[in-house]
């Protein structure tokens, strides 16, 4: 199904219990434009939550030209202008985990560092396009905008804590469908193979 923002914002009022829906997203009624001033926020949010598939991403990433603020750590690298959360730093064949840092460093500017060149980045892109959405992640999204949207279209507590309740369940099912789709074969290093 291609989701739309007016169909998400509809599914948040049907969520919200209330009947009048929207015919498109830049209406000027109340519901809409509260709707608007908490949808970018909500889609982040979302997006930082779980690590959705469709917006799995992975890039090389650039020197910034400086020596990180903190001593740990040997890389300072910019922060991709198209990432909502870092997961992971790639690692290299005989790494399990790579430690990173985000930060920001003496220019203001958010970096991560490392210790490892080159840094390939493994993050949840900002995917703001509504027809790459799931829909598992469209109910996740329409109950957490609706979790903001709350008291301000019903002025309701409790609907917003049964929102933000709903949110978290949806969250489980994601990971269990996410979970399910694909596969990546890991081989583990035993040490008594070397002992021989």
């Amino acid at each position: 199904m291609n989701y739309t923002k007016a169909k998400i914002f509809n599914i948040v009022l049907k969520n919200l219990r209330v009947s009048v829906g929207v015919q498109n997203a830049s209406q000027t009624d109340k519901n809409t434009v509260v709707l608007n001033e908490y949808y970018e926020s909500a889609l982040e949010q979302v997006l930082k939550d779980f690590d959705w598939n469709f917006a799995n991403s992975y890039r090389e990433l650039s020197f910034t030209g400086n020596i990180p603020n903190n001593p740990h750590f040997l890389y300072e690298y910019d922060y991709p202008n198209d990432c909502v959360f870092v997961r992971e730093i790639v690692p290299y064949a005989d790494e399990k985990i790579v430690e990173f840092e985000v930060a920001a460093n003496n220019l203001g500017q958010k970096v991560i560092n490392t210790n490892i060149t080159p840094a390939i980045i493994r993050y949840t892109k900002l995917v703001n396009n509504e027809i790459f959405f799931t829909s598992d992640f469209v109910m996740a999204l329409c109950w957490y905008l609706a979790f903001l949207c709350a008291p301000a279209i019903t002025g309701n507590r409790s609907i917003q804590t049964d929102c933000l309740n709903i949110y978290a369940s949806m969250l489980a099912k994601a990971k269990t469908i996410n979970a399910s789709e694909g596969y990546i074969r890991t081989e583990e290093h035993c040490n008594w193979i070397d002992e021989r």
